[in-house]
């Protein structure tokens, strides 16, 4: 049987990531698939940075009348002849174009009909933003891997790109099954089903389209929603997720189901707890993952086994962190332990109630720890693989 890092490395082997390009405006948290470099450069010409008069430094002396000749509101382009000893008129923004190359703010002048006295000598680029102090054309702007944040988009638009390489996006589509479950939060008979809102609250975060196919029960009606959408599937890179599967007819009918439409079942159980009965198969670039239905145990198969894989889909590693284990932790030597911690400067402490079925854990955890020595007590002081969780 395959322990953790056997079966995810296993999963891994399996992404292809596939490189489409979208309009640079639909790109936000996608990771790019090459360097970006700045078409222009920022700003793109010499321009006023505030509302007063450009002029040539070397005309300008205290109480020292300047000529005004022209004015330029922000949005034009027409270009003004230099004359010495005189000046325009120009709105914050406006371009300041050679010989001329500084400008005085209102503040700094007296105006006398179309004279202004100068209060100051100014220096040349006094006021000035100069074409390029903020990126010059051909300067890079984001690596390959990099996921788009807002800012970077802006940057990206404004430098003049309208189209960009990205990853495509994984699309993650789950069903939950068993006549125990309810999506209805009102109802006190059934357990209520939050893992569809789980599964959706991640998708920015890792970038994956989701789509939530409901409860599936024991009947003709809801099974043939399930083999409909793994019928019509063409698309690459989905992975289908189904949760619990207690009764028989849901034992018999996953497995069947993945045989008739040609799914190569890879396992079917692993040394990991929570989540030992997983299910893993794939057909070419669509996968299938069966997660067990406690809420914790599809939680961890989650994070542990679907978001390695739709990360490594985008060309990203899954990456751990290491801490210092606080208590003495007894486990399987042979077993893969997921646990609900708290992480306070790198020191990791287990919480107590640790069953898959408590969720109080969850909420108060800020961490998920992974103990995969091959010891049946890890001791206090030792090395331990964690990562944040969103709390």
């Amino acid at each position: 049987m395959l322990n953790y890092q056997q079966a995810v490395s296993k999963i891994i082997t399996f992404a292809k990531p596939k490189i489409i390009q979208i309009s640079i405006s639909e790109s936000l948290h996608y990771i790019t698939a090459e360097n970006l470099y700045s078409k222009k450069s920022n700003p793109s010409f010499d321009n006023s940075l505030l509302d007063g008069y450009a002029a040539k430094s070397s005309d300008i002396k205290k109480n020292k009348k300047l000529t005004i000749i022209g004015k330029l509101s922000a949005g034009e382009n027409k270009k003004i002849p230099y004359k010495k000893n005189a000046c325009f008129q120009v709105a914050t923004g406006c371009p300041v174009q050679k010989p001329y190359d500084c400008m005085i703010p209102y503040e700094q002048v007296d105006r006398e009909g179309k004279f202004i006295l100068c209060k100051k000598s100014i220096q040349p680029y006094e006021n000035i933003r100069k074409a390029g102090s903020d990126y010059k054309k051909k300067s890079l702007i984001l690596r390959k891997g990099s996921k788009i944040s807002a800012s970077q988009l802006l940057a990206a638009k404004t430098l003049g790109i309208s189209k960009v390489k990205v990853f495509a996006k994984p699309t993650v589509i789950l069903f939950c099954s068993g006549d125990e479950i309810s999506d209805n939060p009102n109802l006190n008979n059934k357990t209520i089903n939050g893992i569809s809102e789980y599964f959706n609250s991640f998708k920015e975060q890792y970038n994956y389209n989701f789509i939530y196919l409901g409860i599936v029960k024991d009947k003709a009606k809801d099974l043939k929603k399930i083999y409909n959408a793994l019928k019509k599937n063409k698309k690459e890179n989905v992975i289908f997720v189904s949760t619990g599967g207690v009764s028989m007819g849901h034992k018999d009918f996953i497995p069947s189901m993945l045989t008739k439409y040609n799914y190569k079942i890879i396992f079917h159980r692993m040394n990991m707890k929570p989540g030992r009965p997983t299910l893993f198969a794939r057909k070419n670039s669509s996968f299938y993952f069966g997660l067990p239905g406690n809420p914790i145990s599809t939680i961890v198969g989650f994070h542990f086994l679907i978001m390695p894989l739709v990360l490594k889909l985008q060309n990203i590693q899954f990456k751990w962190k290491m801490g210092i284990l606080n208590t003495n932790q007894i486990k399987n030597k042979k077993m893969s332990l997921f646990l609900r911690g708290s992480a306070i400067n790198k020191k990791i402490n287990i919480l107590p109630g640790q069953d898959s079925y408590k969720i109080s854990t969850l909420v108060k955890a800020n961490c998920w720890v992974l103990l995969d020595q091959n010891k049946s007590l890890v001791k206090k002081g030792s090395n331990v693989k964690y990562i944040n969780y969103e709390n």
